[in-house]
C-alpha cells in the first residue's frame, strides 16, 4: 500500500472553447442547478453546495489576480424581479 500510484483518469476535452452568453443559477437544498449557454446552445451542471462554493472561491481567486494584474472589473448583476407567486430571493433564478 505504500507504494500505492495516484491513479490517472483519462477526460476527454472539447477542443472548441465557447464564449458565455448566459447563466442561470437556482439551488434546493441539496444541489446547485447551473445552465449555461454560448449562442444558441445550452449545458446544464449540477454541484452539491460544497462544490458550488469551492467554484465561487475559485472563480473569486482569479479575478482578484485578473484585476491586480490589469485593473477593476466594473459590473453588476442585473436586477431581477422575484417570479410570480415566489415569496423569496432563494425561489427566484438568478443569471446574467
Amino acid at each position: 500500500m505504500e507504494n500505492q500510484q495516484p491513479q490517472q483518469i483519462q477526460i476527454g476535452i472539447d477542443p472548441n472553447a465557447y464564449a458565455i452568453t448566459n447563466v442561470s443559477i437556482v439551488s434546493d437544498e441539496e444541489l446547485f442547478h447551473f445552465l449555461i449557454t454560448s449562442g444558441n446552445q445550452a449545458r446544464q451542471f449540477v454541484a452539491s453546495p460544497k462544490h458550488a462554493k469551492r467554484i465561487s472561491m475559485l472563480l473569486n481567486q482569479q479575478i482578484e489576480a485578473y484585476e491586480k494584474k490589469f485593473s477593476e472589473i466594473k459590473t453588476q448583476l442585473p436586477n431581477i424581479k422575484p417570479s410570480q407567486g415566489s415569496e423569496s430571493r432563494e425561489e427566484t433564478k438568478l443569471g446574467f
